[in-house]
């Protein structure tokens, strides 16, 4: 009907004067009219809904949230064979494996409180073309880089909850060289090197900025198995730097909702937020990063037979003997070592390189193939169902299906050994 109307009005215009046309002698009556230029009128665009925001909470708020906390995906949302990890482990990749990224620096004085960021690695905020701003950690000689990835897509595969990250090339023309040192030399930023972009998983559920959450807090979680296997992924990755900032209770996006007028979280999660420092063995501080032959000879257990696994304990790291319940927070039970062997079993050797080659693995001095990076990791999990290696009996089980309270054992003192 508002086309015709749109030719009777332009008929109408045309013609002249003294012809005195008018819409009622074309047959259109006043109320078509005004129905013809309501459609016409364009259409409010629609506001953008505000995003709901957990912001802080009390100490004993946050707490509730990590008694329901989960660790894992149902295993029924899996598709892990279906991955095709040179594309990339997630549904919807913001970016591709070694994608050329673009983007303008964002000074540290309005992307962080206080103008700095936390921890020692190197990192900054840019700002891409529509305006959209993201973590960059960078530094072609930071093993993080490498770890980081390798842990969040093999995590991705095994439907651990984790943040994503994206192994990209980054362009920046107003980028510092070094801007987690310095930002006196604007534009020296070497274009195109390597870097990792962080997508955070959702917003974190805590009563402090960044306070997260430490393992010896995880004796809250009512599903045990999992905080156990939590832990257990902690030390098996060789993840030294385990202090609670390091680990998150958060909420995924699409289950942040209104109650009442006030945001809640529908289904808590709690997972390892920074997994920097992986992949390697003992040295004088922290374990190594992506250190082939470091993680090749840290052994998966300390004690085989009890089920109680091998962590280098170091000052920043909140695994340590005993959580507030007693608990030997290096043990794990039956229940949490098959979950485990089941969940990272799902990888397959082909995904694994292609895993290790996206993380950049066979890059990292001392040189490894993607290859033999993914065959050790492998064996890491045999080492895991067959805890006695070739002696490991066909019914062997960890001596407690769920570890309880109190079964903390101190070792014997060898100076006192005759008291």
């Amino acid at each position: 009907m508002h086309k015709i109307i749109i030719s009777l009005i332009t008929l109408a215009a045309a013609a002249p004067a003294s012809a005195q046309v008018s819409f009622e002698s074309l047959g259109v009556s006043a109320l078509e009219l005004k129905r013809s230029a309501a459609e016409l009128a364009p259409l409010p665009t629609p506001a953008k809904p505000e995003k709901i925001k957990i912001g802080l909470l009390s100490k004993a708020e946050r707490d509730e949230y990590v008694t329901r906390a989960s660790v894992f995906r149902p295993e029924s949302e899996l598709k892990t064979a279906g991955i095709d990890f040179k594309a990339g482990p997630y549904p919807k990749m913001k970016y591709a494996p070694e994608e050329l990224v673009t983007c303008n620096y964002v000074p540290m004085k309005d992307a962080y409180e206080g103008g700095k960021p936390n921890g020692m690695t190197r990192k900054f905020k840019c700002r891409d073309a529509k305006g959209k701003e993201f973590k960059v950690k960078y530094g072609e000689d930071n093993g993080e880089l490498m770890t980081e990835v390798a842990a969040s897509w093999i995590f991705t595969g095994a439907g651990v909850y984790t943040d994503r990250m994206y192994p990209v090339r980054l362009n920046c023309p107003d980028c510092p060289s070094d801007p987690f040192k310095s930002e006196r030399d604007p534009g020296a930023w070497k274009q195109g090197q390597m870097a990792v972009i962080e997508d955070k998983l959702g917003e974190r559920i805590e009563y402090a900025a960044n306070s997260g959450i430490g393992f010896d807090e995880t004796h809250l979680m009512r599903n045990r198995v999992e905080a156990e296997a939590l832990a257990g992924l902690a030390m098996l990755f060789g993840n030294t730097d385990n202090k609670a900032e390091n680990q998150a209770v958060a909420c995924p996006k699409d289950e942040v909702a209104l109650d009442g007028g006030r945001a809640v979280c529908r289904r808590p999660v709690a997972y390892l937020q920074d997994m920097g420092v992986s992949f390697g063995g003992r040295s004088i501080y922290h374990n190594r990063r992506m250190h082939f032959r470091k993680w090749k000879n840290e052994d998966v257990w300390d004690n085989p037979e009890a089920c109680i696994m091998r962590l280098n304990v170091v000052r920043t790291s909140s695994i340590r003997k005993a959580d507030r319940t007693g608990r030997d927070m290096h043990q794990i039970g039956e229940e949490a070592r098959q979950l485990l062997v089941r969940r990272l079993s799902l990888l397959s050797r082909p995904q694994l390189v292609d895993i290790f080659n996206a993380a950049r693995a066979p890059q990292r001095a001392p040189q490894h193939s993607a290859e033999e990076w993914a065959d050790l990791f492998l064996k890491k999990v045999d080492t895991l169902r067959r805890p006695l290696g070739n002696k490991t009996p066909a019914n062997f089980a960890c001596p407690y299906g769920v570890v309880p309270p109190n079964s903390y054992v101190p070792p014997p003192d060898p100076f006192n050994q005759y008291n």
